[in-house]
């Protein structure tokens, strides 16, 4: 039993340390401790994450200023009207996100190459699949 523990937590290391390897952690020493290094890769997933959510803003306002001449982005940038009562901003939302999913959907997969890091490979680090 505990050796099978070892067994886990050494594959727990080596999954974050080929994570850490894959995202390109900086910050990560050889022989940093599990835990510092998970700290540092939730560090990195939230910075990319966030990369990827306004290089995703940045392009969907390319995308219709390429659409429309003249347009106020930074009308568009500075306000989300919403009604003040929470049901009805609610429905509205919900309406708004129905009629931009198709769409949406569309122009994510333009975007997809260049925001979202192709996933480490299973062998990369001695892991199973």
């Amino acid at each position: 039993m505990l050796e099978t523990e070892i067994e886990e937590h050494e594959a727990l290391k080596s999954a974050a340390r080929t994570a850490c390897e894959a995202l390109e952690v900086e910050g990560v020493q050889s022989g940093s401790s599990l835990g510092s290094r998970l700290i540092a890769l939730s560090g990195q997933v939230h910075e990319r994450l966030r990369g990827a959510l306004h290089t995703g803003v940045k392009h969907a306002l390319a995308v219709i200023a390429s659409h429309y001449i003249g347009v106020d982005l930074q009308a568009i940038s500075d306000v989300y009207f919403l009604p003040d009562d929470d049901e009805e901003a609610d429905e509205a939302v919900a309406k708004l996100m129905e009629a931009a999913e198709g769409p949406g959907t569309a122009l994510a997969k333009l975007f997809e190459e260049e925001v979202v890091a192709p996933p480490p490979s299973a062998d990369a680090g001695g892991l199973e699949p």
